[in-house]
């Protein structure tokens, strides 16, 4: 589902043309596009000219009116695809400029290079059809382990290369896992959760069975799904979306990047892809990668759950704010993350240690 049309197309390429022309005489817009996908950040495609060649580049909007996290973190989130385009090998799109002055388009916005590739699509879900569900088992096996990789390949990242202040919500004394916790527990009010039962019997469970930090905290990537890269083939050649890094132990990627994947097929009745890998191969595949053991799995999946409960209820108030769906409409996103999310914790805790990490 993407981001509503918040702005009108004609004023926002006069306002970019003038923009760009600023900073470079030579630059000419010729067109500005919306993409059709996004749920919290507004995506603006913008195709120029620039001494007589053609170049394509994103625009990434801060979020104002469509806001579905509650805290404005973009400026943080600009220094971290600055300092990871810049000291990691990491692809990342580059990072062009940021202006945070909000009155060319009304809020902060960054520019990167535009990517060639092909993104995993969540609606309709690439289990159910599109370009994956159209390649061969083996081709499908490469693409998830090229995600799993890029995971590992940012877990394994120097903290220090990173900007570990930019991200750490501080606490002292607090386990990164309480602090990253605490910041969506307190604002169950504005993701529209603070009466439901199911979000609110996850949270009690978290908070007690919170694992600590058995190994120092690192960059956690937050919506570290297959979605959220661009392929060229099977070879992932972007990470995308930032808007909720962290400082985390990994198994925080490694669970949502599960979860998210049966969300798409479980989550919403749909069988999972032929020869598409499991948890278990996943498991034992990005613990090889990293390097040691997988620690409190199944807790990082309910922490999964939990957080995308909170974004789903969230989406669904907006997309009827919004009037992006008729009133009454039976729309299944929250009903569907909630449903999930509570077979996830009797799964979990039904299991000796209350942990499916084997």
């Amino acid at each position: 589902m993407a981001v509503p049309q918040q702005r009108d197309p004609a004023r926002t390429l006069e306002r970019l043309a003038s923009w760009f022309g600023e900073r470079d005489p030579r630059c000419t817009v010729t067109s500005v596009s919306v993409p059709g996908s996004g749920f919290s950040t507004e995506t603006l495609i913008v195709d120029l000219r620039r001494a007589g060649a053609g170049e394509r580049l994103v625009i990434r909007v801060a979020p104002t009116v469509h806001r579905v996290y509650p805290w404005d973190r973009f400026a943080e989130q600009v220094e971290v695809l600055r300092v990871l385009d810049k000291e990691s090998d990491l692809p990342v799109p580059g990072l062009r400029d940021y202006e945070p002055d909000p009155s060319v388009l009304g809020a902060p916005f960054l520019v990167q290079d535009w990517v060639d590739g092909r993104v995993p699509s969540d609606y309709p879900s690439y289990h159910r059809q599109g370009w994956v569900a159209e390649l061969p088992e083996p081709a499908r096996r490469r693409l998830w382990f090229a995600g799993v990789d890029m995971l590992a390949r940012i877990h394994l990242l120097p903290l220090g290369s990173v900007g570990a202040g930019l991200l750490d919500a501080g606490g002292a004394g607090r386990t990164s896992t309480a602090r990253h916790l605490d910041r969506y527990a307190g604002q169950l009010g504005f993701f529209g959760c603070a009466d439901d039962e199911v979000v609110s019997t996850a949270l009690d469970w978290l908070r007690t069975h919170d694992p600590g930090d058995p190994v120092e905290p690192g960059l956690v990537w937050g919506d570290a799904r297959i979605g959220n890269l661009i392929f060229d083939g099977t070879t992932p050649v972007a990470v995308l979306d930032w808007e909720m890094a962290a400082i985390g132990q990994p198994e925080v990627d490694l669970a949502w990047y599960l979860y998210l994947d049966r969300n798409l097929s479980e989550g919403i009745g749909v069988p999972r892809l032929t020869g598409w890998p499991d948890r278990a191969e996943t498991l034992a595949y990005y613990e090889r990668r990293l390097g040691r053991p997988v620690r409190d799995l199944g807790y990082y999946e309910v922490f999964a759950g939990f957080r995308f409960a909170l974004v789903t209820a969230r989406v669904t108030r907006l997309a009827v704010d919004r009037r992006m769906v008729p009133p009454g409409t039976d729309f299944p996103l929250h009903r569907n993350a909630v449903a999930l999310l509570a077979r996830t914790l009797a799964e979990t805790t039904a299991l000796p240690g209350q942990d499916r990490a084997r």
